[in-house]
């Protein structure tokens, strides 16, 4: 395991309890995510200082803490989707984000592969849990990308437009739904097409910059 200094902001005997409390933990989520030990251990520390700021410490990285991640440092602006967003990572009642779904958070968002983004961004979409986008949601879907780019002045009449559109793209058994294999069988064929509901992923570029903060070497996309 690595010995050198984690953080400057730290003291030595701070750094020690970190890293002796949450080294098991580190072994375990570099075996399971797309992060080496060194990686998942300064990804656990940004946790552990933002956990320090939680409106409940006790309870971990609140809601509001990994949306700020998300627009600030990913580059996420739509408030529906990151809502969306933090339920897909962290499914539950609770407005709080383990150590390890913020782990599997960013190794989706960094490191994903590419079907892990498929399935990712069609269950961000999926708003009734049922594997299917019928009409009604994709046009939701795209009426919110249309008043978070232009204001609601026309939006849903370009909403229903791009329904139109997407759906006859997608909707590959001509049923009048976008089931989750038709989403995936379009967006192999045609992989600009997976953002195409709205932004769920960071760009390749706020993916380098935010790399940067670990001191690791970027990883070509």
């Amino acid at each position: 395991m690595s010995g050198q200094p984690l953080d400057s902001s730290m003291d030595s005997m701070e750094e020690t309890r970190f890293r002796k409390r949450y080294q098991k933990l580190a072994i375990r989520l570099a075996e399971k995510f797309h992060f080496s030990f060194n990686e998942v251990e300064k990804l656990l520390l940004i946790y552990y200082k933002m956990q320090k700021s939680s409106k409940d410490p006790s309870q971990g990285v609140d809601k509001s803490q990994f949306r700020d991640i998300l627009h600030c440092a990913l580059d996420m602006t739509d408030d529906f989707l990151m809502d969306r967003i933090f339920y897909t990572l962290d499914k539950g009642p609770s407005s709080f984000m383990s150590m390890e779904s913020w782990t599997s958070s960013l190794s989706l968002f960094l490191r994903g592969t590419f079907e892990e983004k498929i399935d990712f961004c069609f269950s961000v979409y999926d708003t009734l849990g049922e594997r299917i986008l019928g009409r009604e949601s994709v046009f939701h879907l795209m009426k919110q990308s249309v008043i978070s780019l232009g204001g609601e002045e026309d939006a849903e009449e370009i909403a229903k437009d791009m329904m139109e559109v997407l759906t006859k793209k997608m909707d590959l058994d001509r049923d009048g739904k976008i089931s989750y294999n038709d989403f995936k069988q379009s967006v192999l064929k045609q992989p600009m097409l997976l953002e195409a509901l709205g932004q769920c992923l960071p760009s390749r570029k706020d993916i380098n910059t935010f790399t940067t903060t670990f001191g690791y070497k970027i990883i070509k996309m």
